[in-house]
């Protein structure tokens, strides 16, 4: 089963169990639990409550008439169109959401992580945003999370990020290579010697700066700030300007 595509799933609101049933009906087109059971490998009992919920929230439904309990899974698109609603909900309360904060608009927004799991969730949010200038080590990146460069040059290829980033790596052979990947799916990269030494990765997007550390002990700091980010891009662009172009 595609890992991908469970993930994808999970990122709707699924659960990892929920995206293997709705995955397994999509590709049976129809089947009892026994055959979802066959493909997803998960016990019969737990598939009985998950397809419960799975047609409560409009997913799946049961077929009529039939000595043997089928179900089907509910088209893919419905799930889009839920997620379209709940986008456009969202995108006409925003303005009222950012009201709440605005007796504090001077101060930047700070937050602060320090479990593996806890960085990648950001990463993830931040590689939905739009026009990121990344300055990092693929190599850093590798070592606590084995196999993510190409984990995020598949996203870039399938669309679930969105492309047009900037990636600002350290020139080595190593760095390079995995920087490619990015590049042949149509990320913008650069390479700079004067990476070599510094310990830290830096994200640059909307107003908000990422600082992570991948050291023994990792972090991620996410300063939001107009104010910030507008002063400390001109430093980003010389560096960018610096760099040179991957091949």
């Amino acid at each position: 089963m595609d890992q991908d595509l469970i993930k994808l799933l999970e990122t709707t609101g699924f659960t990892e169990k929920e995206a293997q049933v709705y995955l397994a009906l999509v590709e049976l087109g129809t089947g009892n639990v026994t055959d979802i059971s066959k493909t997803t490998k998960l016990k019969r009992s737990i598939i009985y409550v998950i397809l419960e919920g799975l047609m409560k929230r409009g997913y799946a439904s049961e077929l009529p008439n039939l000595k043997i309990n089928t179900y089907q899974a509910t088209d893919p698109t419905v799930i889009l169109s839920q997620l379209k609603n709940v986008a456009k909900n969202f995108s006409e309360m925003l303005p009222m959401i950012r009201t709440l904060g605005s007796k504090g608009k001077s101060r930047p927004k700070i937050s602060y992580y320090d479990t593996k799991e806890a960085i990648l969730k950001a990463w993830e949010i931040m590689g939905n945003e739009d026009d990121i200038f990344y300055i990092y080590s693929c190599e850093r990146s590798e070592q606590h999370y084995p196999g993510i460069t190409d984990k995020w040059a598949k996203g870039y290829n399938k669309k679930i990020y969105p492309l047009g980033n900037r990636h600002l790596v350290p020139n080595n052979k190593s760095e390079v290579e995995m920087a490619q990947k990015f590049l042949a799916v149509g990320e913008r990269v650069r390479f700079l010697e004067d990476l070599k030494g510094i310990g830290m990765d830096f994200s640059l997007y909307a107003n908000k700066i990422a600082i992570t550390s991948l050291e023994e002990n990792p972090f991620i700091v996410v300063i939001e700030s107009e104010e910030l980010a507008k002063s400390i891009r001109p430093i980003f662009e010389i560096a960018w300007a610096k760099g040179r172009e991957v091949k």
